[in-house]
Order: C-alpha cells, then sequence, then structure tokens
C-alpha cells in the first residue's frame, strides 16, 4: 500500500490541497495538482517548519504536512523494502518453494535462502499456475504439517493464465486460511501471505 497524507503543495501561484501517495516506485500526488515523481528522481530532501522540500528533476517541490514533516522525509530518504525483505527471508531464513518459479525476480528473492522441506521451512512459497494446483494445496498443507504463513504466488492481471487473487482467496479462506499480507512480484505475477486462522 505505501504511506498517505493530505498536504498542501506550495508552489508559485499559492498552495493547493493534494494527496500524497509514497509508493516503491516513487511518489504520486493528486488532488487540485497532479504529478508522479521518481523514487531516483528526487534529492536533497528537508523537513523544517512543517514542510517538506525536496528536488526533483530541475524543480523543487515543497508540501505543507504540519507535525508528520519529519517522519515524512525519513520515508523520502529511506529505500523500499526489498521483495525479499518483503517475503521475510532477507536474513537467511529457511525456505521451501512449491512449484516453478515464475520471474527472475523471486529466484534472485529466494537465492540466498536455505532450501528446506515444507515442514522444516520457516517461510513456504507456493507457486500456482491452475486451478487443480491451487485447489490441492489445502490437503498438501495437511500432509506437510504447515501450520504457519505461507506465501502463495498467484497471478495478477488481465493477462495472466493463473488463478488470481479472488479465485485463490475463495478457496483458501473456505479451508480456514486468511490472507494477511501481499505483495507484488514482476510480471503478471503477485504473492499473498495466508495464515492459519489460529496463528492470525
Amino acid at each position: 500500500m505505501g504511506r498517505q497524507a493530505k498536504a498542501t503543495w506550495i508552489g508559485e501561484h499559492g498552495g493547493a490541497a493534494v494527496t500524497l501517495h509514497l509508493e516503491p516506485a516513487g511518489l504520486q500526488i493528486s488532488g487540485e495538482r497532479r504529478a508522479r515523481v521518481p523514487r531516483d528522481a528526487w534529492s536533497h530532501v528537508e523537513a523544517a517548519d512543517g514542510v517538506v522540500s525536496f528536488e526533483a528533476e530541475g524543480d523543487t517541490y515543497r508540501f505543507r504536512l504540519g507535525p508528520a514533516a519529519s517522519a515524512w522525509a525519513k520515508a523520502l530518504v529511506t529505500p523500499p523494502p526489498s521483495l525479499a525483505e518483503k517475503l521475510g527471508v532477507a536474513h537467511g531464513e529457511t525456505v521451501a518453494v512449491r512449484g516453478q518459479l515464475p520471474v527472475p525476480e523471486l529466484e534472485e528473492a529466494l537465492a540466498d535462502a536455505t532450501r528446506v522441506a515444507p515442514w522444516e521451512a520457516e517461510v513456504v512459497a507456493v507457486v500456482v499456475r491452475t486451478e487443480a494446483e491451487l485447489e490441492s494445496l489445502p490437503v498438501w498443507f495437511g500432509e506437510c504439517g504447515i501450520d504457519t504463513h505461507v506465501w502463495i504466488v498467484h497471478g495478477k492481471g488481465r493477462e495472466s493464465t493463473a488463478p488470481g487473487d479472488n479465485v485463490v482467496r475463495s478457496v483458501l479462506r473456505s479451508a480456514g486460511w486468511r490472507d494477511t499480507k501481499v505483495s507484488a512480484i514482476g510480471g503478471t505475477w503477485s504473492a499473498t501471505r495466508y495464515s492459519p486462522a489460529k496463528a492470525i
């Protein structure tokens, strides 16, 4: 989701009421004025007197955020978490993988994690390419004794032929699992973390 806040964009012609959306790719500004600023474009981020300012692509941006200004300045200069961090495998955790990883981004995120059996893993990642694979998961979870969080890697968008988030949610919720977190993966793939109801 990312950070979001109401702000006043301070410009040459006065203030404009806007909403700031800070996402991994950059800053999206909506409201009375609109803009998109890529994350790698801004520099000289400062916070003073309730105003956050930075330079990007030859322009100076100034937003009045009040008491939240310092937190926003810190967020702007803090790199977004890596995919490995989002999945919980950034610090040498063990992982079990079911299915072929669909994109290089996911392979890179899991590259440094030690592969183990599902019942020994701290993180379980399952790739579902067909509805049959999806529907078999609750039984597989039971057979493997999995009772912790599981990342389901599924299709995203109309171009994907793999089951999407709605189908995955329907099948797993019916089996007593609940979605607790979402992470973009890459291309036509996304991932949702599911937990057994007793672990939430």
